[in-house]
């Protein structure tokens, strides 16, 4: 009730939580346990495993300001997206956009934009494959 957005048939697993009221869920989603989503817009059908940080991009905090605490410092915070049918694996950490029928292995970090149909692994994440349209995963 205090999401922007929420769809009724959507799945949010144990201990997961929203770090910002300004996230949307689209129809269908699945969010494994103990994720923690940010500013996020999660579209339809897409399948998030457990222990996923889903970040306000990837400059939330700034440190530059010597004698000025850390907690005090200017913030950034940008809404991420993730596309239709798309799957992020166990552990991963996003801080960038993720397209429409995506699959991002498990414990990757994202911190640059995946295109669509792509498959993206590692740390960072990088594109090792591009799915072919209308191919399920």
């Amino acid at each position: 009730m205090t999401l922007d957005n929420c769809a009724l048939d959507c799945h949010i697993g144990f201990g997961s939580t929203f770090a910002h009221p300004q996230a949307t869920i689209g129809r269908g989603v699945y969010v494994g346990n103990r994720c923690t989503l940010g500013m996020a817009t999660i579209e339809d059908h897409v399948t998030i495993g457990s222990n996923v940080d889903i970040l306000s991009g990837r400059r939330q905090h700034d440190c530059s300001a010597p004698g000025v605490l850390v907690q005090e410092q200017p913030r950034a915070f940008r809404t991420i997206s993730i596309g239709r049918n798309s799957w992020v694996g166990n552990s991963a950490v996003v801080m960038a956009d993720i397209g429409a029928d995506c699959v991002i292995g498990a414990g990757s970090v994202v911190v640059q934009a995946i295109p669509d149909w792509s498959t993206a692994v590692g740390n960072p994440a990088k594109v090792k494959k591009m799915r072919q349209e209308g191919v399920a995963a």
